[in-house]
């Protein structure tokens, strides 16, 4: 269904990849509101495990219970896996796809560094810490201190491939996906992430990769979608799905408890969650306030019988 938030419709874009296809069968299940942060299946989830990562996990509940019995295909992992990687311009050059530049005096000793060294290369800009302004100001220091973000991954494109698809922030949505699904007997895959496909991957880039989403695509599926949507350069963001109603009333009425003081500015927080598109990287901090909340608040007869009801099905 064409979402509310324009940022978030791809009703136009499954439409084209469907017609391309031939398929004319489209389960499609309304959603309004039901994939907020603590909304239905967020709270069925957190009652019942605590926190997940990342903390719209539950959104592929829905879509678990219409596939029933079947499995569940997922695309998690595909943007990390067919993305630019961090060594682009060197693989661009060893591929053949520009010629050698000034800047190459710089990028290939560089690229001849230990990838342990390398990645100690760059700090978190002050900008970048500065984003995150629900911190206090010794929490972002603490960060700056022992925060690095550098160029870790392998030079060559079949190597960064291989270190891409192990890597905990590409491997954690999907384990999330799988326990979601094993608590109501159902199954998930996701063939990106699958250790046969990304070997394959690996070896068929070899050193020099693509370089470029849109020539991966095609090289993968260009017998499959039509080419604008192989071709693709918008991105849907969910922000505001997620951060929705109900998020902003706890937002609003939220009494400030269950996170670190020290390290979080509860009224700072509580402002970006209110602001009219909430940074993501804050979504966890609230799932998190909100159990605080409902610990304190609810009696111990009460938790129990939520935890009961979170449990089934």
């Amino acid at each position: 269904m064409p979402s509310q938030f324009s940022e978030s419709d791809e009703h136009k874009w499954q439409e084209r990849v469907l017609d391309h296809l031939q398929i004319d069968r489209w389960h499609r299940i309304p959603i309004t509101g039901d994939l907020d942060l603590v909304g239905p299946y967020a709270r069925r989830h957190l009652l019942r495990d605590g926190l997940l990562c990342p903390a719209n996990a539950h959104a592929v509940v829905p879509m678990l219970e219409a596939a029933g019995r079947r499995c569940l295909i997922s695309g998690v992992g595909g943007d990390e896996l067919l993305g630019p990687q961090q060594w682009r311009s060197v693989q661009d050059l060893l591929g053949g796809r520009r010629g050698l530049q000034q800047r190459d005096l710089v990028r290939l000793p560089a690229a001849a560094i230990p990838s342990r060294l390398r990645c100690l290369a760059r700090r978190l800009t002050v900008v970048e810490l500065n984003e995150l302004h629900w911190l206090r100001p010794a929490a972002r220091s603490r960060l700056e201190r022992s925060l690095r973000i550098g160029f870790e991954e392998p030079v060559l494109w079949g190597s960064a491939v291989r270190h891409v698809g192990a890597r905990r922030d590409t491997v954690l949505p999907l384990r999330a996906m799988e326990r979601l699904a094993s608590a109501s007997g159902q199954q998930i895959c996701a063939p990106f992430l699958d250790p046969g496909f990304i070997a394959a991957l690996a070896r068929a880039g070899g050193r020099s990769g693509w370089g470029t989403r849109t020539a991966a695509m095609n090289t993968l599926a260009r017998d499959l979608l039509p080419a604008e949507v192989l071709g693709r350069k918008s991105k849907a963001s969910f922000n505001r799905i997620f951060f929705g109603e109900q998020s902003r009333a706890f937002a609003a009425g939220w009494s400030g408890r269950g996170l670190d003081e020290t390290l979080v500015d509860p009224e700072a927080l509580r402002s970006e969650w209110l602001s009219e598109v909430p940074d993501f990287r804050t979504s966890l901090l609230l799932q998190s306030a909100w159990l605080a909340d409902r610990e304190n608040d609810l009696p111990a007869a009460d938790r129990e019988l939520d935890l009961v009801a979170a449990a089934c099905p």
